[in-house]
């Protein structure tokens, strides 16, 4: 489908709207929604609609790929995310 037609908001809405509703404390290194996306661009791209999206709730968004330092990765992910936005190779390192 064409930009801008939704589909990121078809899919994260819903899933934040429960994360939301269940307020867990995210434990150190893990995180409640995985989002898995095939090119940096788009995982990017899928953060900030979910970081958007999420600005009035207490979620956090967190967005790993490839290009990056992993360090910085490593460092965002210690703390525990709600929402992991991650393309597979780089999400393969950091497991």
């Amino acid at each position: 489908a064409q930009t801008g037609t939704g589909k990121t908001a078809a899919f994260v809405l819903p899933s934040i709207q429960r994360l939301a509703e269940v307020p867990k404390k995210v434990l150190p290194t893990h995180c409640r929604m995985l989002v898995l996306a095939p090119t940096r661009e788009l995982a990017s791209q899928i953060a900030d609609n979910a970081r958007g999206y999420a600005r009035n709730s207490n979620l956090s968004v967190a967005t790993v790929f490839g290009g990056t330092s992993i360090n910085k990765n490593k460092h965002d992910l210690m703390r525990g995310v709600d929402i992991l936005v991650a393309t597979p190779g780089r999400l393969i390192d950091l497991v």
